[in-house]
């Protein structure tokens, strides 16, 4: 019997049907999800889960949500020779309803063939702060079953499993930010539709969804990016940040910078003006041409934001493609804008050397960690989700409970 990792797969033994079982010893009170889904990832249809209100579902044989008989074990039965041919994966989910899963003790969770025997253990590890887990999958793979360890894990309970599944909960606060619509765009929409759609998603994730920023970028222009310029990559690496500040800004419009030696603020940008953006501002990208001073704009941003104070944070959007060497200067504008309601997102373009920017885990001496670092190298080939996932999961999200801890932020 494999026992699998987060992120391991393996083909599924034994002889169907299946059951996933989901144990732990007494203590706060755990509930289990099936999530009946398409090839796509997305639910078979809205109602595409099955849980204790409702252990089937209508036209989907063959996945049975059904009661462990005792306290802190959860079950749900599988039968894929009976999946109806749109259902091809069924993902289960726990949730925990009060606290965390810091508090479930003795969390283990197996698959169990028909006659009894456990054919996979899946190692969750041990979750800690999230109040929701992906345990694993159950699929059709090359016309035999595999079956995989997930792990994954939330804080936003429930939701955050379903949104991750294709489903708009009904009940969270997206009245908090007008401009959040959890409704999936159709095949052929507009690609800044779609973006708008992932960033909502990755905002009511993080429980960012009541939270609006003035959102700013802040562009290369020096000698080492022409050639970014030339092919287009600027142009659609703007196009990814305008979907961000359409939903998190205030105004829907993002302020833009292009710096080199020197930074030159250029015009605001939107949805409606983003198409022919770089070209359209030209002029204000040549007068910032030569070398790459970053200090510069960061001052140039962090006495905006001063002389032209507003009641929501700025996320600055900070493109580069390496050759940073004035290190000393951007860690003390870091350690200086710490106290201030300012978090800057670098994401680094071209495969080069990022200097401190690689090293933001190391400055010290502020009152708050206010940067992160993703290397976004290629931008066509960085899915979009993904990366909206990790600027507002893995970075925004911590800064702001930090800093609202730290009285930066009110």
């Amino acid at each position: 019997m494999p026992t699998l990792s987060r992120g391991q797969n393996a083909p599924l033994g034994g002889a169907a049907p299946y059951t996933v079982v989901v144990t732990h010893e007494p203590g706060p009170d755990v509930d289990l999800t099936g999530f009946l889904l398409r090839a796509d990832g997305r639910v078979v249809n809205e109602d595409g889960m099955v849980f204790y209100n409702q252990p089937t579902v209508g036209g989907f044989a063959g996945v049975e949500w059904r009661p462990g008989g005792v306290g802190g074990r959860h079950e749900v039965w599988l039968d894929p020779r009976s999946w109806h041919p749109d259902l091809v994966r069924v993902r289960v989910g726990i949730t925990v309803a009060d606290g965390a899963f810091g508090a479930v003790r003795g969390l283990r969770a197996v698959v169990v063939d028909a006659g009894g025997s456990e054919v996979a253990t899946l190692d969750l590890g041990a979750p800690d702060a999230q109040n929701a887990l992906i345990v694993g999958e159950v699929y059709v793979h090359s016309g035999g079953l595999k079956v995989r360890c997930v792990g994954d894990g939330f804080t936003d309970g429930l939701s955050g499993l379903a949104l991750d599944a294709g489903i708009a909960v009904e009940e969270e606060p997206a009245a908090a930010n007008s401009r959040i619509d959890l409704t999936k765009p159709a095949p052929g929409a507009p690609a800044v539709n779609l973006r708008k759609y992932e960033v909502s998603v990755a905002l009511v994730k993080n429980r960012l969804d009541g939270q609006r920023f003035r959102v700013v970028l802040a562009v290369d222009a020096s000698g080492s990016m022409k050639h970014l310029y030339r092919n287009g990559t600027v142009q659609r690496s703007l196009e990814r940040m305008v979907a961000i500040a359409d939903v998190l800004d205030d105004d829907g419009q993002m302020e833009v910078w292009f710096f080199g030696d020197y930074p030159v603020r250029s015009a605001p940008v939107t949805v409606h003006t983003m198409l022919s953006y770089v070209d359209d501002n030209a002029a204000a990208k040549r007068k910032a041409e030569g070398g790459n001073y970053e200090p510069r704009v960061m001052r140039e941003i962090v006495d905006w934001t001063l002389a032209e104070p507003s009641a929501h944070p700025t996320l600055v959007l900070f493109w580069s493609d390496g050759g940073v060497h004035a290190e000393k200067k951007i860690t003390q504008l870091l350690v200086e804008s710490s106290r201030l309601p300012i978090f800057w997102m670098f994401l680094g373009l071209g495969q080069a050397n990022y200097g401190v920017l690689a090293r933001l885990d190391s400055v010290s001496g502020g009152v708050v960690d206010n940067a992160g670092f993703i290397p976004i190298d290629d931008i066509d080939r960085y899915p979009d989700d993904v990366m909206y996932g990790e600027i507002f999961g893995s970075f925004v999200r911590p800064w702001v409970d930090e800093a609202t801890a730290a009285g930066v932020l009110r």
